[in-house]
C-alpha cells in the first residue's frame, strides 16, 4: 500500500464519528464499551439507561451493546433501538452482546434487536462476560448457585473487541 493511500485510510478512520451506546446491569457491558472506545481511539460512549437524549445526526457510525439476561437484551437498549430505528438504519452499525453463555450469545443477539437493525449491522459480535457474585441480587445469586457458579468469573474477549473495531471502521491494516 502506498504511503498516500495509507494516510488517506488513516485520516478517514480518524474522522469517522462513532457513538457507542450501551445498557449494563452489573458493569460488564459498560467495561466492554469503554474497551471498544479505546480500540477505536475516537468515540463517544453513552449509557442509554441513564440518558436517551442523543443527536444521532452527529455520528457516522453507531455501536449498540447490551447484556443478555435470561435470553433478553437490556430493556433500555431495546426501547432506544425501536424508538430510533430509522435513524440507526442510516448509520454504519455495529452490535455486540455480553452474556454468560458463550455458546448461545450470537443466537440471542439476533432476536433481541429489531430485525432491520441486525440486517443493517456491518459487524456483530460476542464480547464475553464477567460477573462478581457480590454485585448480584438474591435471585441472581441463587441462579448462579444452581448453575454451579460460586465465585467471580469472566472472559472478556479483547481480540474480538479489536477485530470488531477494525471491521467497523474498515481499517486498512
Amino acid at each position: 500500500m502506498s504511503i498516500y493511500k495509507h494516510l488517506s485510510c488513516e485520516l478517514e478512520v480518524w474522522l469517522l464519528k462513532v457513538l457507542i451506546l450501551y445498557g449494563s446491569k452489573h458493569g460488564c457491558t459498560a467495561k466492554c464499551a469503554y474497551l471498544l472506545r479505546d480500540k477505536l481511539g475516537n468515540a463517544d460512549v453513552m449509557d442509554v439507561s441513564q440518558s436517551t437524549s442523543v443527536a444521532l445526526d452527529d455520528y457516522d457510525a453507531v455501536v449498540v451493546g447490551t447484556p443478555v439476561y435470561v435470553g433478553q437484551i437490556n430493556k433500555a437498549v431495546s426501547r432506544f433501538c425501536n424508538a430510533n430505528l430509522t435513524a440507526l438504519q442510516e448509520k454504519r452499525i455495529g452490535l455486540f452482546v455480553c452474556c454468560g453463555l458463550p455458546e448461545k450469545a450470537m443466537e440471542q443477539l439476533e432476536p433481541g434487536f429489531p430485525r432491520e437493525l441486525v440486517q443493517a449491522a456491518r459487524v456483530k459480535a460476542y464480547f464475553g462476560y464477567q460477573y462478581e457474585i457480590n454485585r448480584l441480587n438474591f435471585f441472581e445469586k441463587a441462579l448462579m448457585r444452581l448453575l454451579g457458579k460460586h465465585r467471580d468469573e469472566g472472559d472478556i474477549r479483547h481480540a474480538v473487541i479489536e477485530d470488531f473495531a477494525r471491521s467497523l471502521t474498515g481499517s486498512c491494516h
